[in-house]
């Protein structure tokens, strides 16, 4: 049988009357003492034990502390009233108005205002929109900050309208959330996930509230079909916190935008590369990007990978529409090479051109090149177009023209009408390993056929000695 008194903790009802007084007048009187600063009270407990060490409690079974607005319960605590402190086993629930945190064990110093869990750590918030977890957890209530610094998960969630829960995921080694702000740090093998969006760094910083990712140390943005290097990474999301409104990549900048094939069309390849890289997005697609010192940039379709459009200066800005280049200019010692393609997938030629600027149009629904000027002053504006196809005619008409002469020379009567300069001709074309065997191939054949007439001449001539 337990007995219950007014400061709402129980204890064994054989204990000593006399003890339990002074204990309750001492719990009473610290209370009253504290009334003004917001004490910390044992709210309920099934059994209490007094330490031997003075101000010292060992409570057992439902446990419950309060302080101001904060709460927590566990099965067993150790309070040290002279240090307000109380150290938690047997689970801990804390829980605050703006959320909780769930773990094996905890703690809580009541002048900090300082709460440690440990033990598969759970904390949210109380509206549903934040998970943390980890093996260690640090809540400090004054400034409303988390930290987590061994194997930390947070989790953002949103309701969007259809009823489907959006997620941001970040894991790391370690985190530090600032609840207040929404303002997450992230430490050490860094993660940040988001449907299409993937994140990694080795240092990165979110900022919930102003949709802005900061990312240090060997940063990579993956999004469907863009992906960006460089030493650091500034991403800007849009007003809904869902899409990639901007990216800013400094120092060793390398952008890649991928497009799929459609309604017949080949897919497309765009790489960028330069000292800082920034492109615009609109709704999932990038609209602009800006390369600036040392800019090289080229772009090639899927099924013709060998032929790279190329372009080089000091600046490169790129203008896309529904994902597809739409315009190009090249500044500073600018250079390009555009290859053109025919409707069946044949290249023709070539253009080559340098000048101070180089305005390229393309036609975005064939991604082919459709005009270029080129303006100049510091460098000439030059260029220059190569006929691939006239090129590849007069290799085969030259190969076709060298064996042809190769028949001929390999012919049964070609030695009688040989002239000192053909015999030369030909013996030098015989030291070339291209020609030995092709020559040797008609030489054998021309030997048969000699040896095939000389026997058909004797069988004539045995037939005609028989018939005599």
């Amino acid at each position: 049988m337990r007995k219950a008194f007014s400061n709402s903790f129980a204890v064994p009802a054989k204990g000593g009357v006399s003890l339990l007084l002074i204990v309750v007048a001492a719990f009473l009187a610290s209370t009253l003492a504290y009334a003004q600063s917001s004490p910390l009270i044992m709210y309920h407990a099934d059994n209490l034990e007094v330490a031997r060490r003075r101000g010292t409690f060992v409570l057992y079974g439902n446990v419950h502390f309060v302080h101001d607005s904060i709460s927590f319960k566990t099965q067993r605590a150790f309070w040290n009233r002279n240090s307000e402190t109380v150290e938690c086993g047997g689970g801990f629930l804390f829980t605050h108005p703006s959320g909780f945190v769930r773990a094996r064990n905890g703690s809580y110093q009541r002048k900090s205002e300082i709460a440690i869990a440990s033990g598969d750590v759970s904390a949210g918030d109380s509206a549903g929109n934040y998970l943390m977890t980890g093996q260690y957890l640090k809540y400090d209530r004054k400034e409303d900050l988390v930290s987590i610094p061994s194997s930390p998960r947070l989790y953002q969630y949103e309701k969007l309208k259809n009823g489907k829960i959006d997620t941001v995921t970040i894991q790391s080694r370690s985190l530090i959330f600032d609840k207040k702000n929404g303002f997450a740090q992230a430490f050490d093998d860094v993660k940040l996930t988001q449907k299409d969006l993937v994140v990694t760094c080795d240092t990165g910083y979110f900022d919930r509230k102003n949709n802005w990712l900061s990312m240090k140390g060997h940063p990579t943005c993956d999004m469907k079909n863009y992906h960006l290097t460089g030493d650091s990474i500034f991403l800007v999301l849009d007003e809904t916190g869902k899409m990639l409104k901007s990216a800013l990549v400094i120092r060793n900048a390398h952008g890649i935008q991928n497009e799929e094939p459609k309604r017949g069309n080949p897919g497309s390849v765009t790489e960028a590369f330069g000292d800082t890289l920034y492109c615009e997005f609109k709704k999932g697609k990038i609209e602009r990007l800006y390369v600036n010192l040392n800019a090289k940039g080229f772009f090639y379709e899927t099924d013709l990978k060998e032929y790279r459009n190329l372009m080089d200066g000091n600046r490169l800005d790129l203008y896309f529409k529904k994902g597809r280049m739409d315009k190009a200019i090249v500044s500073g010692k600018a250079q390009s090479t555009y290859f053109y393609v025919k409707k069946d997938r044949t290249v023709s030629g070539k253009n080559e051109a340098t000048g101070d600027t180089i305005h390229i149009s393309f036609d975005a629904k064939k991604n082919a090149v459709k005009s270029l000027r080129l303006l100049g002053k510091a460098t000439n504006a030059s260029g220059r177009y190569i006929d691939l196809e006239k090129a590849n005619r007069i290799k085969e008409n030259a190969k076709r023209d060298s064996l042809a002469k190769l028949d001929s020379l390999a012919g049964k009567d070609s030695k009688k009408n040989l002239i000192g300069a053909d015999s030369l001709m030909l013996k030098k074309s015989l030291m070339k390993s291209n020609f030995k065997g092709l020559f040797n191939r008609r030489k054998d054949k021309a030997m048969q056929a000699s040896e095939s007439a000389k026997a058909a001449d004797t069988t004539n001539a045995k037939k005609t000695e028989d018939a005599q």
